[in-house]
């Protein structure tokens, strides 16, 4: 089976490894460059091309798109759906899962406990807002957004008044929510493919830090999910129609929590501390995704 890996990163660890697991499996990996794609409406020719090569005969195709890639990687996205190329993660779920405050609209229409959050297009009636979203501090992170990166701590309401006012004037939108103190510095990442949990560990910032995220020092644990924890993190990924998510929840005294769902989650360190090859199991879920997909057309 020929499998189309959309990447930019041809050398980090998750492609690497969905690289050797395909290998492994007996199939034909290609690592594809976003921005190596030509797309096409109408006119001659094929519709999508690769370079100078129609990109048409991909029985599947796995997206890991990041920050930089992902405008136009989900147009390439779509691309291949619109082509009849089964694609493992839709292109407007892909999208739906990157901007935050409409991943957890959609997480919250589905019944699914999120942290209570706000956006705000000025600073007028911020503090009203407040009051009906909870106490100082506040966390404030962009709506899209990886790694832990752009993400602020505000204790005051003036720290949160400037902040806010900032963003306004560049045109920055940005998610505001409650600082959870009872899960200060910990989250749990849970692997969930076509609908089962495949590996899960806890996330612990390092000293001084309230990040979590491994890019930020942080470092992971094996952890032994609860029921409560599994479904929680099926119910998100199915929510977000992703049939490979990365679902990170907060432990919170009321339970779990879904802090958000990541379309093209990073796995290495997952792998690692658990001894669980991810990698494998994306491809097996890719190939048999692919197989049911061309019977039902």
């Amino acid at each position: 089976m020929k499998i189309g890996i959309i990447s930019l990163g041809t050398q980090n660890h998750a492609t690497r490894r969905l690289v050797e697991a395909s290998l492994a499996a007996g199939h034909i990996p290609r690592v594809l460059n976003p921005f190596g794609f030509y797309l096409h409406i109408g006119g001659s020719g094929a519709p999508i091309y690769y370079e100078e090569t129609p990109a048409t005969d991909f029985n599947v195709v796995l997206p890991r798109l990041s920050a930089s890639t992902a405008q136009y990687g989900e147009e390439v996205v779509a691309h291949f759906e619109w082509n009849g190329t089964p694609v493992v993660n839709r292109s407007y779920a892909i999208a739906n899962a990157r901007n935050k405050f409409r991943a957890l609209r959609i997480l919250a229409q589905h019944g699914l406990p999120v942290p209570p959050s706000f956006a705000a297009g000025s600073t007028r009636y911020v503090d009203r807002s407040v009051h009906q979203t909870g106490e100082y501090p506040f966390i404030m992170k962009p709506f899209e957004g990886t790694h832990g990166k752009a993400i602020l701590l505000l204790d005051t309401p003036t720290s949160l008044q400037s902040a806010v006012g900032a963003m306004c004037d560049l045109h920055q939108d940005y998610v505001i929510q409650p600082f959870i103190r009872e899960s200060a510095g910990n989250d749990v990442r849970v692997i969930v493919i076509g609908g089962k949990v495949v590996a899960a560990m806890r996330r612990t910032a390092q000293a001084g830090e309230f990040r979590s995220n491994i890019h930020r020092g942080g470092q992971g644990y094996p952890i032994e999910l609860q029921n409560e924890y599994i479904d929680t993190a099926i119910r998100a990924a199915e929510a977000m129609e992703l049939n490979i998510a990365g679902v990170d929840l907060l432990e919170t005294l009321a339970g779990p929590m879904v802090l958000e769902v990541n379309p093209s989650p990073g796995f290495e360190e997952i792998e690692t501390v658990t001894g669980i090859k991810v990698a494998e199991a994306m491809i097996a879920f890719a190939v048999e995704y692919s197989k049911a997909a061309r019977k039902t057309n």
